[in-house]
């Protein structure tokens, strides 16, 4: 296997271009990123709040996480979250990949027309799609029309009005924004395989799943990989559809992590629980999902 070289600059060398070039993006980084987040995590150390102008000075140290652990809302919210974003990203992938593979299979001239189509929900706000979905949701609306075609009553699926089924009715909503974006991924990636693949894989008798085990989903690795990343943190930073859909309700049941710490920042106040509670939810998407992406690219470049 032939190496890949790698080229290397130094300031040694006066090459200062690349520097010169990649400052204004990394400064805007800092300012928007790099120093809100830091101070969202000094503040998590202080007992803050908006009813106090200067600048914080009570420090309690891990009072505040301590709290957010010790808070059953706050713990309901992240299970809540972590069961969202898994519901999520597995219907993600798996609506996603289907519908790219049969997007492939329809001719091109369906294809241009199929394609800006399905890319509409993608091009709404959350806030607009839980909208949406709530009037789909209502007991009179559509989707109770339909099922009841099929004998199925609201008593059978109560939507968002039971604790039991508003989390996977948000899930249901967010997927019907989102897919849209996993098959347009999928479906570049797909492009790229080699027809030729799929051929002599045929020809030796290989089945559907078969094909898509041992060729379509090794050649895609990475972009899945993305694809995890992206939708992980989307769906652990899940705020809108929710707050427009159900408002966190019935009794909790579809509040998230970001929910619970906008009612803290704003409704209580109490600014540095909320913090805490943020930096936790930063904790677990880099756990969950920065992990695996970073031991992904490190086996990669060991191959």
């Amino acid at each position: 296997m032939i190496k890949q070289k790698r080229f290397y600059w130094s300031l040694e060398k006066g090459d200062l271009l690349p520097v010169l070039l990649m400052a204004p993006s990394v400064l805007i980084v800092v300012f928007v990123m790099v120093i809100p987040l830091s101070y969202g995590l000094f503040l998590s150390f202080f007992n803050f709040n908006f009813g106090r102008f200067e600048i914080a000075r009570d420090f309690v140290g891990l009072l505040n996480y301590r709290a957010v652990f010790a808070d059953r809302t706050a713990l309901r919210s992240i299970l809540h979250t972590l069961l969202f974003s898994f519901g999520s990203i597995s219907g993600q992938l798996f609506f996603g990949t289907i519908i790219a593979v049969l997007l492939l299979q329809l001719p091109r001239v369906v294809q241009s027309v199929v394609r800006p189509l399905i890319l509409m929900p993608l091009l709404l706000s959350q806030i607009v799609v839980g909208l949406i979905w709530r009037y789909i949701y209502d007991p009179q609306g559509i989707l109770y029309w339909a099922l009841g075609l099929v004998g199925i009553t609201i008593s059978d699926f109560p939507g968002v009005t039971a604790s039991s089924t508003a989390l996977l009715s948000t899930v249901i909503a967010h997927w019907w924004q989102v897919v849209p974006f996993v098959v347009i991924v999928l479906t570049a990636g797909l492009v790229a395989i080699p027809r030729e693949l799929y051929e002599a894989a045929y020809i030796d008798g290989a089945g559907a799943f078969t094909v898509f085990w041992r060729i379509t989903f090794p050649l895609l690795r990475d972009v899945y990989m993305v694809i995890l990343l992206i939708s992980g943190v989307d769906t652990i930073k899940i705020f809108d559809i929710i707050y427009s859909l159900t408002g966190g309700g019935p009794n909790n049941s579809t509040i998230s992590i970001s929910m619970h710490a906008f009612n803290q920042a704003f409704m209580r106040p109490n600014l540095s629980y909320a913090m805490a509670l943020s930096v936790v939810a930063m904790i677990i998407t880099f756990a969950v999902f920065g992990v695996p992406f970073i031991l992904n690219n490190r086996t990669k470049r060991e191959r």
